[in-house]
């Protein structure tokens, strides 16, 4: 087993966890205290003052966490790095697996969104926009590409993961702690994967 290898296994098995434990701990809160303390503060403070433009903005941005944007970046992914493609069944099945847990702890934790009676917890635009962050940075710590290009490429990413948090909450759609359990949620996901992956490696004594 390779030093790297192993500590990539311990770090991906430690966001995984963390992301776990991020995620029981919001939707407990939302199951028992409906509202969590500070949502309507945050919410207010970022919807106050906003525009037309604003919320042209937020829509745009939005359909960065629709799998009308995020299975065509994943099959580019696949499609430029070779490291995405050795596994590629596991990167489909962590986004498919995000999607199923999603939908399934909305119906768990029930509580309703900002407008309407539909549940909004955990949102599925940051579950799975948050997935697919997590796998594109586990990617390019494996890729041979230079230090630029993949700090470039995780802002991009994390950029991308805040602009539709911030876009949920505008466009009314979810509480922030619906967006943060989205995020814990997503993460935990593509950890696993990443975990899985990492752990087989280092069983095999290195990338294969």
């Amino acid at each position: 087993m390779s030093a790297m290898t192993s500590t990539a296994e311990a770090r991906w098995r430690a966001a995984c966890l963390a992301g776990l434990a991020a995620f029981a701990a919001l939707a407990l809160t939302a199951l028992l205290a409906g509202i969590a303390p500070g949502d309507v503060t945050v919410r207010q403070g970022l919807i106050d003052g906003q525009t037309s433009r604003m919320l042209e903005v937020a829509r745009w941005v939005n359909s960065g966490g629709t799998f009308r944007v995020l299975v065509p970046a994943m099959l580019l992914l696949f499609a430029l790095s070779p490291v995405a493609r050795r596994h590629w069944w596991l990167w489909g099945a962590v986004l498919a697996v995000a999607g199923l847990a999603e939908t399934a702890a909305k119906f768990l934790v029930g509580r309703p969104r900002p407008a309407g009676e539909s549940f909004g917890f955990p949102s599925g635009h940051s579950t799975a926009v948050a997935t697919f962050a997590v796998v594109l940075i586990y990617v390019l710590s494996r890729e041979r590409a230079s230090r630029r290009r993949r700090v470039a490429l995780v802002a991009l990413a994390v950029i991308l993961v805040l602009g539709v948090g911030w876009a949920r909450i505008m466009l009314n759609a979810h509480w922030p702690t619906d967006v943060l359990g989205g995020w814990a949620l997503g993460t935990a996901c593509a950890a696993g994967g990443a975990w899985w992956e990492s752990a087989r490696l280092a069983a095999l004594g290195g990338d294969s």
